[in-house]
């Protein structure tokens, strides 16, 4: 886009004397009045800055009020909102220019000058937009000001204000053929020598933008660059904006770097005349503490951010994002009740879609709020109200800035059912990681089984060899499996895998082994390989025996009801998930054993503890029933058997007590030759008497 020169303009004030002086006579004796010439003075220096002229449009729509002139009214009402709206400010005296043109629009119909008309429509269009930006007139109103961008009758700042307000509309309902639209009919506008360099940096500006709003960020970068390249430096109200703009999107991609050195370029722009940049900025800093975990730095921004708004007088029906940011921050805390005030306040001020993404995360609060209480009935319900306004809004990035928040709704959302299509949509486009490790419905690419069997399933699919396999992929993903899965040390690899190979052949055979892996899991992210350490990819990978370990070592903790619950719970979703000795199908080499014992020792333990809580509520047929499984998997458990054995004794089923004694005594002998131990001979006593 490349502009004409622009011919030297009288300053603002001049120019506002020039046009008080010419008032009336275009426009007939009644455009005389001290209302009119107050009209036309601040509209003069609007045109000259668009932050300029705001106390003279305010005094001219208090006297056209007084006086019930509903053309005035009209015309001071649209320029106010339209120069507001366009310098995002300070919106002092906004909603009130609203109510002004809402109330009087029909007066267009009274105005005979084309840019008076014009500058209407736009007032107009911006006030529809307050009201509701789903009101089905609208964009027939944002195409007739665009159709009237090129009527050159009308001088060059009214029709840019009213492109700018068409612009931002369209970038409002991401229109991105219309947003061309818009930048084709202003070029001649642009190209204006009248025009003041704010309304044309505004433009530049606000065309940028939309551009990312509409999903094409090349042509925003493109813009970027030609202007850059043009030499052109923007005022610094403007290159506060662009700074603003920048951090946004870094911030927004996971750039965290980028996003603080935007911010860092911003601060020293920033101006106590203008609060609404700086609650922006603060906004951003709490997203950039939000995203890094830094819930009080979080906090503190975010609270900045919503008490400048306000003394910004931004209306609190376009405060939402600032609103619920907090709300965010509460989430990310675990505060989830505190965080539900944020999400309704903003949904009582929107209207229409805005106003359902602020339900859909209030629900989204409510359903983490019951769960965490143990409200499961209430926080489903919950929970598929705010997936299904999520589906419908194609809402994919909620609660962008809390990704751990995110995948544990979309956790919950999968094992309950609740529209598991878009949810598992949701992970794969974000790459959210598991927030539980047991969740079988999660949609990991890859799934590996190693407890009582080794098998992998790609995308569902059960990988199956066929002909010879290269045995050495096979058992490195083993032994990182073996070592925790994360962190593990090449040099530590080579040693158990090829410890018969001298250093360089070995380093050469693992970079071989981990090549062929990768290839066999489908992905070269599945293992990840940083400074000199081994890792699965858990946004990628999943594996019984590990979920299995997590939650086994999540169950312990303090004695208090809560915890002791939460580790039964912890307890039976491990148990769920052995099924039987690690690799047990394999080679016996020394590293496995390891594993294989660690293993099956967690595993007793969680028996024991789910036995224990079993038989404290009561349920003496639960703890049975683990029991039995138990030694299913391990015949030779003795001390599981002596458990199982008081149970039913006690329970009087005393057949039932010898029946497993005998099963016990037989796998003993078959297993290590020898006879049951002196306790479990003891109870054999008790049987017989």
């Amino acid at each position: 886009m490349t502009t004409a020169p622009r011919a030297p303009a009288r300053s603002p004030r001049a120019a506002a004397k020039h046009a008080v002086d010419g008032a009336g006579t275009g426009a007939g004796a009644a455009q005389a009045t001290p209302a009119w010439r107050l009209l036309r003075a601040g509209l003069a220096l609007a045109d000259a800055d668009i932050c300029a002229g705001r106390d003279e449009l305010r005094a001219a729509l208090a006297r056209f009020e007084d006086e019930a002139v509903p053309s005035g009214r009209l015309l001071a009402g649209a320029a106010l909102v339209q120069c507001i709206g366009i310098a995002d400010d300070d919106y002092a005296g906004f909603e009130d220019a609203v109510a002004a043109v809402a109330a009087s629009r029909d007066a267009i119909e009274t105005l005979a000058d084309a840019g008076d008309r014009l500058s209407a429509r736009a007032g107009i269009l911006v006030a529809g937009w307050f009201a509701s930006l789903d009101d089905p007139a609208l964009p027939a109103e944002a195409e007739r000001i665009v159709r009237s961008l090129g009527e050159a009758v009308i001088v060059a700042p009214v029709r840019a204000r009213a492109g700018l307000s068409a612009l931002g509309f369209f970038e409002a309902r991401a229109r991105l053929e219309d947003v061309l639209w818009v930048g084709l009919a202003m070029r001649p506008v642009l190209a204006d020598a009248s025009l003041g360099a704010r309304l044309g940096d505004e433009w530049h500006h606000m065309l940028v933008q939309a551009f990312y709003q509409c999903g094409a960020p090349e042509r925003a970068q493109a813009l970027l660059a030609q202007r850059s390249e043009s030499g052109v430096t923007p005022l610094p109200a403007i290159a506060l904006k662009g700074f603003l703009l920048e951090a946004q999107l870094a911030i927004g991609e996971g750039r965290s770097d980028a996003g603080r050195a935007a911010l860092a370029a911003a601060e020293p722009l920033l101006s106590a005349r203008a609060p609404r940049p700086a609650s922006w900025w603060h906004l951003l800093c709490s997203r950039l503490h939000l995203v890094e975990g830094r819930l009080g730095d979080a906090l503190i921004h975010a609270r900045l951010a919503l008490r400048l708004a306000q003394e910004s007088r931004l209306p609190e029906r376009w405060m939402g994002v600032t609103v619920m940011q907090e709300g965010q921050v509460q989430l990310a805390a675990g505060r989830f009740d505190e965080a539900v005030p944020f999400f309704e306040r903003a949904a009582r001020a929107a209207s229409g879609t805005q106003a359902e993404f602020c339900e859909c995360l209030a629900h989204f609060a409510h359903a983490l709020g019951a769960f965490a209480t143990g409200r499961s009935e209430a926080g489903r319900e919950r929970l598929r109200d705010g997936f299904v306004v999520a589906r419908r809004l194609r809402w994919i990035n909620f609660l962008r800035a809390c990704p751990r928040v995110a995948a544990s709704l979309c956790a919950s959302a999968l094992e309950h059912d609740i529209e598991g299509d878009f949810v598992r949509q949701v992970i794969a486009a974000r790459g959210l990681e598991a927030a539980r490790p047991d969740l079988a419905a999660w949609p990991w690419s890859i799934r590996i089984v190693t407890l009582g069997r080794f098998a992998i399933e790609l995308d569902g699919q059960l990988l199956v060899f066929r002909g010879k396999v290269a045995k050495k992929p096979l058992e490195l993903l083993q032994f990182i499996i073996a070592s925790s899965g994360s962190d593990v040390s090449t040099a530590t690899a080579t040693f158990a895998l090829w410890r018969e190979l001298d250093g360089d052949n070995a380093k050469a055979a693992l970079n071989v082994a981990l090549h062929r892996l990768r290839k066999l899991l489908g992905s070269d992210d599945a293992v990840l390989l940083e400074l000199g350490h081994l890792s699965l990819n858990p946004r990628l990978v999943w594996v019984d025996c590990l979920a299995f370990e997590q939650l086994a070592d999540g169950s312990g903790g303090n004695a208090t009801a809560a915890a002791t619950a939460a580790a039964a719970d912890s307890a039976q979703r491990a148990l769920a998930l052995y099924g039987g000795p690690f690799l047990n199908d394999t080679d016996d080499h020394s590293w496995q054993l390891v594993c294989r014992t660690r293993l099956a020792s967690k595993f007793k333990r969680m028996v024991e503890l789910r036995v224990r809580a079993a038989v404290a509520a009561g349920d003496t047929r639960a703890a049975q029933g683990v029991l039995e499984r138990a030694l299913e998997l391990d015949p030779l458990a003795e001390d599981m058997a002596r458990a199982l054995m008081k149970i039913l004794i006690d329970g009087g089923e005393q057949a039932g007590a010898l029946v497993v004694f005998e099963r016990c005594r037989d796998a003993i002998f078959e297993g290590l030759g020898a006879r049951p131990a002196p306790a479990t001979l003891a109870l054999l006593d008790r049987i017989r008497a």
